[in-house]
């Protein structure tokens, strides 16, 4: 082998193995995403929080305080949540409009309330999302089970 094909066989060598690492990267986070959802933020829903004119259908969840929570949700009853800092609230009453109006809203952020829908890993529409806070990992267990987790690093992050 002369000098010149050495460079050739490296080049094609470290392309061989970039593929290879691109494939195993692939394979090995594909699993890890399977189960999560995702919330796809719409100014209709913002405006079915603010209006009051939620989905009755639903079963609906707050994040914080009563006075000042930190999200709201509304689920498909076909899905439930089990949590620590999730509390079920009826849409139906007072506190529940003046938990809309009380949503925490950061003046540090830039982000303004919104709301968003929460979809399952297919991308069907399970549920409605409000809140100042704009991101959150939405988990679909087997059970049906939904786990939705905000992007609270101020507090330091939900637990389950």
């Amino acid at each position: 082998m002369n000098q010149t094909q050495t460079p050739i066989i490296h080049h094609q060598m470290s392309r061989y193995y970039f593929a290879v690492a691109v494939v195993l990267v692939a394979l090995l986070t594909s699993g890890c995403f399977q189960n999560y959802g995702r919330l796809k933020h719409n100014d209709d829903v913002t405006r079915a929080f603010q209006t009051y004119q939620v989905e009755p259908d639903y079963k609906y969840y707050y994040y914080g305080r009563t006075n000042m929570p930190y999200a709201i949700v509304g689920i498909d009853r076909a899905y439930h949540m089990r949590s620590r800092v999730w509390r079920e609230v009826d849409h139906d009453t007072e506190q529940f409009k003046e938990m809309i109006f009380w949503v925490w809203d950061d003046v540090y952020v830039p982000f303004r309330l919104s709301g968003a829908h929460i979809t399952d890993p297919s991308g069907k529409k399970v549920g409605i999302w409000y809140s100042g806070i704009w991101y959150a990992a939405v988990r679909f267990e087997e059970d049906g089970r939904i786990v939705i987790m905000p992007d609270t690093p101020f507090l330091g992050g939900p637990t389950r």
